[in-house]
């Protein structure tokens, strides 16, 4: 297993200086672009130059990204996983504000955010290595694709109205065939994400395990498995079904009878700026959890 809980682990930087910063904002909170601004004034006044925009994929982020030492996130969790995606396997570090609700991956509050500016700039952090995961398409017509996500690879029923019938294999091994929704893998990391909402147990994040939990099984208890990081789970979808292939919920492929999809670590890792000690993911989860229990 590989040790992720080590700073500088699994090829990411140790603590250093932050020199130039990235911030993403989300296209559809106003609130980020207002922070947005009065972070790159403050970074601005501490000497570090920064690009703002609400793209990874075009503009001022996505034409500098690689000169980042980090990106700030000011979101929820799926922007904070859309810039893990974008940095996976570089250098770039990411540091999540939350102005979602749960926020899971996120670090700080906005309350927070200009407090640690300082801190963050000097290198006084710590670097939270992530595992990630990546999903291997083998399509029954021959096309090939191959997609990295942070939290979870979902081969599920879509908008159709049946259930699926989806084969699973571990290391070659036939584990089981589920009728469901959907077959979930999820990292360490996306164990807080959907497998939390089916019944997933959740895992310590600098583990590299893998979990393979299904969606809503047809006359099965739902159960989830957890397998080493070392483990290569084949999902093949069975003949006359149809499911869509959805990675971190940000890549859709349409899937047909025969079609596979094989998951295993991916080789990049993705680093998390992070301000307190280890089990300080305890306390966070205590909380998330707590709040999200009032919402119901």
């Amino acid at each position: 297993m590989t040790d992720l809980c080590r700073d500088g682990a699994a090829g990411l930087p140790a603590p250093r200086r932050v020199r130039r910063v990235g911030i993403l904002t989300h296209p559809r909170l106003p609130e980020s672009t207002e922070i947005a601004a009065s972070v790159a004034e403050h970074l601005a006044a501490l000497g570090v130059s920064s690009e703002t925009g609400s793209r990874l994929d075009a503009g001022p982020l996505a034409e500098h990204l690689l000169t980042f030492d980090c990106v700030i996130t000011l979101g929820g969790d799926g922007t904070i996983v859309r810039a893990a995606r974008a940095v996976a396997g570089t250098p770039v570090l990411v540091l999540g504000v939350n102005l979602g609700q749960l926020g899971f991956l996120a670090e700080l509050e906005p309350s927070e955010l200009h407090a640690r500016l300082e801190g963050l700039v000097r290198g006084e952090y710590r670097v939270d290595a992530r595992a990630m995961l990546r999903a291997a398409l083998s399509t029954a017509k021959g096309e090939r694709g191959a997609y990295d996500g942070l939290n979870d690879a979902v081969v599920a029923r879509g908008a159709r109205v049946r259930v699926i019938a989806v084969s699973v294999s571990v290391d070659g091994q036939l584990f089981t065939t589920y009728r469901a929704d959907g077959v979930i893998v999820a990292t360490a990391t996306g164990s807080t994400a959907y497998s939390l909402s089916v019944g997933g147990p959740i895992l310590a994040p600098c583990l590299d395990d893998l979990i393979i939990i299904p969606v809503a099984p047809h006359l099965v208890p739902t159960r989830a498995l957890v397998v080493p990081g070392s483990s290569t789970i084949r999902l093949q979808l069975c003949p006359g079904y149809q499911a869509v292939l959805s990675v971190d919920g940000q890549v859709d492929r349409e899937l047909a009878g025969g079609d596979a999809v094989t998951v295993a670590q991916s080789p990049s890792r993705v680093g998390f700026v992070r301000f307190g000690p280890p089990e300080d993911f305890y306390g966070t989860l205590f909380r998330r959890l707590r709040w999200a229990m009032r919402q119901q």
